[in-house]
Parts: structure tokens; sequence; C-alpha cells
């Protein structure tokens, strides 16, 4: 399936993209003018800084709607020079616009904090209590206004360069690999979809092929990597964060205490994954490496067309809820799925929402196995969540990345659900081992990234920098904490870290999945203990964006993320509704 462009603009030279992308520095500028005074005033008001919150919203909706476009083209084939150049001047718009306005919060910070929490419980500041609640806080990490002037005017020679760089380079990768007697020429995703592959040596070569063709860019890789983490981390310095991860914390309204607890809990529970993949061994009969983690049970190769994963995905939606199962439709219906492997696509899957229109964008590389239709279930999730949550204004419109996983992974549970009911013995078994693989990469691998990250970024701070074999070295040492001597771990292994973009695009992203697939299972329990009745909750959720913090969201619903039994209870359900039925 292909996706429709033409809901943003006609064509990208359509001369009103350049026009939406300039607003955002014609009004940051008239913004500043009108409201530097004001905000500055010690007779400040109530109405005025909603004033000011309504007109900053309506300055930034056509310029996000313009960049969303440009990164989308860019998606679709990252070797298109027109979508780089949109990309480029959007970017340099966006900053122009964000050097402007960035005078905004040092200022309005500027003001007493008694007065600030007047602000946060006024009547007329009802539907910005949460962004005023969230400036409060971040007050001891604000800098001057001069000092946020220069870091807006950095970002896009700093890690928005290199995060560019290190996707042009990726993606432009291809490999030719020898199957069936043939030589094929292959993408990143479709070398990467060979994991799967139910021939064992097929797979190896695949993933050796893959890997050492990161470690021969390896300069460019730990020179991008090394510059990523210095400048983030440098600016976590300036603005007084006790660690780099903390600011990342702040951002996702989840405090330093919570995410270490997810971190620890995890890795002590690693003996769970040793224990099964002990056991498929078992069941495959042959030594497994790490590129045999994700193999088939089941030799039999089954390619599943992309209408049937449309409706597997779309009955388990409307199952559950009506309401729901018409917006999952919606984006069939209107094409915003663009699932087809093309040269130069970016690789993975992401859905793209900028602002709150109802209208959010999806894009995958669809190989048809059976993880692309949960990968697609999953980005529907993301749809679902980024619709019911346009009733938002703007500024309360985007959740931070701990809530940013709940409905995709939801989403995954309600497909999961229900294709055990209906699949045989047999391919329910393969199914669950398939799930608890899945399971496994959103939460012990993402939380090894996470332990990667943290002492990379130590690693970088105390030396000055990180060579990649030494980058190397520590990635190998978190997959024998992961996997144990439950797999064979090969040379290639080690290079992986390189392979992962999230650590270079968004440090310190990764731990999001395993706290929001932890958390999601506590809500799959709920939905399963109150069935019907839970429903209106959960969209409520949904609906709610980022209009609150998580911690209070989550009460709402009887959740506690601060406990530590809380997060137990993800790795006993695991144990109990997946592994022990193996």
């Amino acid at each position: 399936m292909k996706w429709d462009l033409s809901f943003f603009y006609d064509s990208s030279e359509n001369k009103q993209i350049k026009k939406d992308l300039e607003s955002a520095v014609i009004n940051a500028k008239k913004i500043k003018e009108k409201y530097y005074p004001i905000l500055s005033s010690e007779k400040l008001t109530a109405n005025d800084l909603k004033n000011f919150f309504k007109d900053l919203e309506e300055a930034m909706e056509k310029p996000y709607f313009a960049i969303q476009y440009a990164h989308l083209m860019y998606a679709e084939n990252t070797q298109n020079v027109q979508a780089q150049k949109l990309v480029s001047i959007g970017q340099d718009y966006l900053t122009k616009a964000e050097i402007e306005m960035a005078f905004w919060k040092p200022v309005l910070l500027s003001h007493p904090i008694d007065k600030l929490e007047e602000f946060k419980d006024s009547k007329e500041l009802k539907e910005y209590k949460h962004v005023i609640e969230k400036l409060i806080k971040e007050k001891p990490h604000v800098l001057s206004e001069d000092a946020e002037k220069v870091l807006s005017a950095l970002q896009p020679a700093g890690r928005d360069a290199f995060d560019m760089l290190y996707g042009k380079l990726t993606s432009s990768y291809t490999f030719e690999i020898e199957i069936d007697g043939k030589v094929k020429k292959m993408t990143g995703p479709q070398v990467r979809a060979l994991r799967q592959d139910p021939n064992k040596d097929l797979r190896r070569k695949a993933m050796k092929l893959f890997f050492e063709r990161y470690k021969n860019d390896k300069i460019v890789l730990e020179s991008t990597f090394n510059s990523v983490a210095k400048y983030y981390d440098t600016e976590t310095k300036l603005r007084n964060y006790p660690k780099p991860i903390s600011m990342r914390n702040m951002s996702n309204e989840v405090s330093d205490e919570i995410v270490d607890i997810v971190i620890e809990i995890t890795t002590e529970q690693t003996p769970m994954v040793h224990r099964y993949y002990k056991w498929k061994e078992k069941h495959l009969g042959y030594e497994l490496t790490l590129a045999d983690i994700y193999a088939p049970l089941d030799p039999v190769k089954k390619e599943i067309p992309f209408e049937k994963a449309k409706k597997i995905v779309l009955d388990a939606y409307y199952e559950f809820d009506k309401e729901i199962g018409d917006i999952v439709k919606s984006f069939f219906d209107e094409n915003r799925i663009d699932s087809e492997i093309s040269p130069g696509k970016r690789g993975g899957a992401f859905c793209s929402y900028n602002i709150p229109n109802y209208k959010p964008f999806i894009s995958m590389n669809y190989t048809g196995n059976m993880r692309d239709v949960m990968t697609l279930a999953h980005e529907l999730g993301h749809g679902v969540h980024g619709t019911l949550s346009s009733k938002q204004t703007l500024l309360n419109y985007h959740t931070p990345l701990t809530m940013a996983e709940v409905a995709s992974v939801f989403g995954e549970m309600l497909v999961m659900d229900k294709l055990l009911k209906e699949l045989d013995e047999k391919d329910r078994k393969i199914f669950i081992a398939s799930k608890i693989e899945d399971m496994f990469a959103t939460m012990f691998r993402q939380n090894m990234f996470a332990r990667f990250e943290i002492q990379s970024h130590e690693m970088i701070d105390n030396n000055g920098m990180a060579t990649y074999d030494e980058l190397s070295n520590l990635y190998e040492k978190e997959l024998k904490i992961m996997f144990g001597n439950s797999v064979k771990i090969t040379e290639e292994y080690k290079y992986e870290w390189s392979s992962i973009p999230h650590m270079i695009g968004v440090p310190f992203y990764v731990y999001a999945y395993n706290f929001a697939n932890l958390l999601v299972i506590a809500l799959y329990e709920k939905y399963l203990e109150e069935g019907k009745a839970f429903v209106p909750k959960y969209k409520e959720l949904l609906s709610s964006g980022g209009n609150d913090a998580p911690e209070k969201l989550l009460s709402k619903i009887d959740i506690d993320i601060t406990n530590r039994s809380f997060w137990e209870k993800g790795f006993k359900y695991i144990e109990r509704e997946l592994i022990s039925k193996l």
C-alpha cells in the first residue's frame, strides 16, 4: 500500500510549502514584538498568558504541517534531493523561529514561583494548567534568553545534522546476497527480515553481511555517535541535570528513580530470556547463535499478504471498540499508510502526527511475516492515539515518550489475543513463541540498549571519546548479560549498536519501549478483568494526550508507577500467560 501525500500539498513544487514554512519566522517575530513586554511585565495577567499560548499554537500549525510533509517525503526516499532540500529548508525556518521565540520561557520563568503557581491554578488558564506545571519543573534547567538562542541556533548543525547524516548513509546501504542459487540485491529492511527465514545458514550469512556493512563505515559511525553524545551531554551539564538521561526523563515526565527501577528490575529478570532460548534450542535441535533468536519454529515459510494482515488487524480493533475500529479503517480508506519496500526508503516503521488534525500517517516496510502484522497493529495503535488526542490544543497534544508507546503496544496485545483464540494448537504454539520473542525485543533488548547508552555516554565523558571497537566491546558485554550462555554470540553482533538509529536521533529514547510494554500489560489485564467497562477509561486516557503527567493520568485508572511491585507484575504475566504455555 502506498500513501497519498496530496492530503498535504498537490506537489512538492507547490509554492505554498515555502510560504507555510516562512510563516514560522514571520509569526515568531510578531509574537516576540507583541508579547515580550507583556510577558516581562509585573502586571502580566492570566488572560494575557492565555492569549500568548493561543497565538503561539496558531503560529506553529502551518509550519509544523509543512515540515511533516517534508519528513514524510524524505522517509519515502531518503535519496530524493527535493525532499532533502525541503527538510533542510524547513529545519532552517523552524530554527530561526525558535531563536526568535527563545525569549518566552526565560522571561516567563523570571516571575516569582508564587505568581506562576497562581497562573497554574487560575480559571482562565485551566486548559494550559499542565503546560505551566511543566514550566515550573523546568525552571532550574532553563537558561538565559541568550543561551537558549545559541542552543536553538546550533541544533541544525549539531545533533540534527548528525542524525541526517546517519539516516542518509544507512538508508543508502544495499546488499547482495545469494538465495536459492541466485544473487539478489536487497535493502537493509529486507536483509533484516531474513532473520525470520527458515534456513539457518541464510539467516547467519545475512546478519553477518548486514552488521559488517556498518563496521565498514566505523570511522563515520564512531564520529557520529561520539559527537551526538558530547553534544547531548554538554547540554545536560549546561542545564544542570544530574546525569545525561535526566534531561530525557524530564521531557518524559518521569523521575530518575522510576526509570532506574524499571532498568534494574528488567536486568534482574534476564534469566527468563536464558530459559526461553535454551527451550528453543532444544526444540530446534541445534546450537543457537544470535542470528537464530527469531528463527521460525515451523520450517515452512508462510507469507501473509498485506490484505490479510489488514483484515486481521481491523477485526481485532473493531472487536475492542467500534469508534477505534473506524479510526483504524480510515487509515486504509484514506491511503495514509505506506507499506511498500523501495530503494532509499527509511528503514523500520513509524507513525507521524505533528498537529492535532485527526490525520496521522504511517510508514513501514511490509515483508509478509507475522511480525510485520504486529508492526501494522503497533503503528495503527499510535495512529489511534494521535487521532483521539486531536481534541487537545497543540501544546497539550503530544505525550511524553513514556506514554507514546502505550496505544501501540496495546494494539499489538489486541491482535495477539485474537490470534491466540483462532489458531490451532500447533500454530498457537508457534505464535506464542514469536510473541515472547517480540516482547523480549521490546523489553529486554531495549533495556540492554538503555544500559549501553548510559555506559557509553559515561565512557565518552570520562575519556574524551570512545572508539568504535570500545563501543562494540561494551555492547558485547551487554549482549552477554541479556543472553547469558543461552545462545552463541558471534563476532559481528558486537557491531549491532551502530545500527540503532534511536541512539543517534533521540538519545535515551529506548527505555520508553520497555516502560510502555510493562505498563500496557497492566492495562490489558485490567481490560480482561473489566471487559467493555474498561473501554471508555482507555479512550479517555488516549484522548488526554499530554494534558497531564503520566503518573496522574494513570492514577485515574488505579495504576501506581512509583510502586516497584507494579513493574514486577509484567514479568509474572509473561511467565504465566506465555512461557508456561510452551
